[in-house]
């Protein structure tokens, strides 16, 4: 049943040891503010991101990861060079160091990720799953720095593809990969024709999340509703109610509830307008967010709110240029930080997501692809086949002085 979310919020109050890789790194902030920096950024670009989707989608469900596609463009931002890097930290609101930016992922990555796969499928009440990928061309040389920074803090599995041969075999592959980690709810990420024989890099991030709520709705209470949309129309949607002392707050322009999932860590924010959802979107920010967060208190409050499920596929390569990242995807973009040349841009950023909300809790999954290309694809070779007489010089090449010259008329004598 399709109903607008108007967003979901995870928060992460909790910081554990670091990466492999960050161990001998040399951070300005200690890991409590690196994990706060970027969070606080991660969460600007959500909001940034959510109102550029809104535009887009119009009238329509919107449902992504944040998480997802800042971690994915966090292993990309760490080969970004120049203006490109520069570029990228403004829209995505990182304002740490590279390094301790992916310090800090790890640290909320290792703060997040609880339960497996297996057990949710079992029917584990508590699942976050995140994992990232590392995809290349079979042969084409990565600076180990780079390899090992991302393996290290984002715990990337490397895998070598043949794009240049295979590209869609190689998709198959990688989206296959993406459904195993998301228990089959993210299906095709790549689309047919995004990757092709120029393809060098893909880097891949998937999350998948599976709870159950502290407090379960009955389901014999769910019942017929009305739902009144944007424009005024009303449709009929299974409502679940139920009445609980719930985190909730409310002023001038809007209402919240929080609803925790199992274990108290995680929990879904429901921020209701007083009147046009388009006014509250365009003034939801992060100190907002905060706002609102800590407006929050126990109460008891009858709860009527519908189930939904649906998935959602976005371009993000408009978006992000649209919101100041043009370098990344042209001809003048600096991923150095990959190969130790300037030959690498961003062809494409897809993001896919699934979520469904019924009485029992909350199932959600999302991935995100970075394609990156060879900036220029070398021409095809000339045939020069030299199977007749010919002529041939020795030359100096400094002064050009012809030191040998002769011809070939029968190579056989």
């Amino acid at each position: 049943m399709k109903a607008l979310i108007n967003l979901m919020s995870i928060a992460v109050l909790t910081v554990v040891s670091g990466c492999s890789a960050g161990d001998n790194l040399v951070t300005p902030v200690s890991d409590e503010q690196a994990v706060a920096a970027l969070v606080r950024g991660n969460n600007e670009f959500a909001l940034d991101l959510y109102r550029e989707v809104c535009d887009m989608e119009e009238s329509d469900n919107v449902f992504f990861s944040p998480y997802s596609i800042s971690s994915a463009l966090g292993m990309t931002f760490f080969g970004a060079g120049g203006q490109t890097a520069v570029d990228m930290a403004e829209v995505l609101h990182f304002t740490l160091p590279a390094e301790s930016v992916n310090r800090a992922f790890h640290l909320i990555t290792e703060t997040l990720g609880s339960g497996t796969l297996p057990g949710a499928e079992s029917g584990e009440q508590f699942t976050l799953a995140i994992s990232n990928g590392l995809w290349v061309q079979d042969g084409f040389k990565l600076l180990d720095s780079f390899v090992t920074e991302v393996t290290g803090c984002y715990a990337a599995s490397v895998e070598n593809l043949d794009f240049s041969g295979d590209a869609e075999g190689s998709r198959e592959i990688i989206n296959s990969r993406v459904a195993e980690s998301t228990m089959d709810k993210i299906l095709n990420l790549i689309p047919t024709g995004v990757l092709g024989p120029d393809t060098r890099v893909v880097l891949t991030n998937a999350v998948y999340f599976k709870a159950s709520w502290n407090h379960p709705f009955d389901r014999h209470a769910t019942s017929d509703a009305s739902f009144t949309l944007t424009g005024g129309a009303v449709v009929t949607v299974p409502m679940m109610t139920q009445t609980e002392y719930f985190n909730y707050a409310s002023a001038e322009g809007w209402s919240a509830v929080s609803l925790d999932y199992v274990g108290g860590d995680v929990s879904m924010l429901i921020i209701l307008p007083d009147g046009d959802i388009q006014e509250l979107q365009q003034n939801l920010s992060a100190d907002m967010l905060e706002t609102i967060r800590g407006e929050l208190s126990s109460q008891n409050v009858h709860l009527s709110m519908p189930g939904f499920e649906f998935t959602k596929s976005i371009g993000l390569s408009d978006i992000l240029s649209s919101l100041g990242m043009e370098s990344a995807f042209g001809s003048g973009a600096d991923f150095s930080g990959f190969t130790g040349n300037r030959d690498l841009f961003i062809s494409d950023v897809v993001h896919k997501a699934f979520v469904k909300v019924d009485e029992d809790g909350t199932e959600a999954a999302a991935a995100t692809a970075v394609v990156m290309k060879l900036l220029c694809m070398p021409e095809p070779p000339v045939e020069m086949n030299i199977n007749r007489p010919f002529v041939f010089l020795i030359l100096d090449e400094t002064t050009g002085s012809i030191v040998f010259m002769g011809r070939v008329m029968d190579p056989s004598v």
